[in-house]
């Protein structure tokens, strides 16, 4: 069973602006095999010791130090990694110091044409989307890790027709298309021509996390049977990647 700790760090933030109380509150939901514990905290006897950005990065000097697998393209004006289909990249980070958790931010796009949970087209499977977190590169292969899968949907939503995602919520949930996304902008490739065809989502994700090393894997895993070029079809990108440490007395 994986345990995923999901802040809200607009008010952690306040928290950490105030220094005076942590407020603590956790909501634990099963769904089937999966735990998922959201984290929104207050508690007078615990103080901020620790708030440090240890990442930041949007691209813009092509700087891929720390990332494998990178690739930067334009999109919509401004420097990307991406654009990945069936793939992804991995940031690694040494010498962190000690922590309790981890803050990840960044602008996720999805292009063209993502179909959500289902695709209707048997055997169906949805179109997920990850972030798996875990100690180290050289304990990846025996260290029990976190990872966080979520789905996301182009689709238009009436009612002869609609492809439902799960984010903002994880994977099974059932949300309309786009549910949460910041904007919509023109699409990469197969919606290229259409002003909607790529979501945009300011993603903001915490996990439980300590150790003096860490290693983040974003990638994806699609299902297109019918597409005659997949990376046309379906493809996301990432810009402006920031990585946080806090701890707490």
């Amino acid at each position: 069973m994986f345990v995923f700790f999901y802040l809200n760090l607009s008010i952690l933030k306040s928290s950490v602006m105030n220094l005076n109380c942590i407020i603590k509150k956790i909501t634990t939901i099963v769904l089937g095999a999966f735990c998922f514990i959201s984290l929104f905290s207050c508690n007078s006897s615990a103080e901020l010791r620790r708030d440090e950005l240890i990442y930041n990065n949007n691209f813009a000097t092509g700087d891929l130090t720390e990332i494998d697998g990178g690739a930067i393209m334009t999109f919509n004006n401004q420097k990307v990694l991406g654009n990945y289909n069936n793939d992804g990249f991995t940031v690694h980070l040494n010498n962190i110091g000690s922590h309790d958790y981890i803050y990840i931010s960044f602008d996720l796009y999805l292009h063209d044409s993502w179909d959500g949970n289902f695709n209707n087209i048997e055997p169906d499977q949805p179109d997920s989307w990850f972030i798996e977190l875990r100690p180290d590169i050289e304990s990846y292969p025996t260290i029990p890790f976190n990872i966080w899968e979520s789905t996301f949907s182009n689709s238009v939503c009436n009612e002869i027709y609609c492809l439902r995602q799960s984010y903002p919520d994880i994977f099974p949930s059932e949300n309309k298309p786009r549910l949460g996304s910041a904007t919509q902008l023109p699409g990469l490739c197969s919606l290229a021509n259409n002003n909607d065809g790529t979501s945009m989502y300011k993603i903001e994700k915490g996990f439980e996390h300590s150790g003096n090393a860490l290693l983040i894997r974003f990638y994806d895993k699609l299902y297109q049977p019918n597409a005659v070029d997949e990376k046309c079809d379906e493809s996301w990108s990432m810009g402006n990647l920031k990585i946080r440490v806090i701890t707490f007395e």
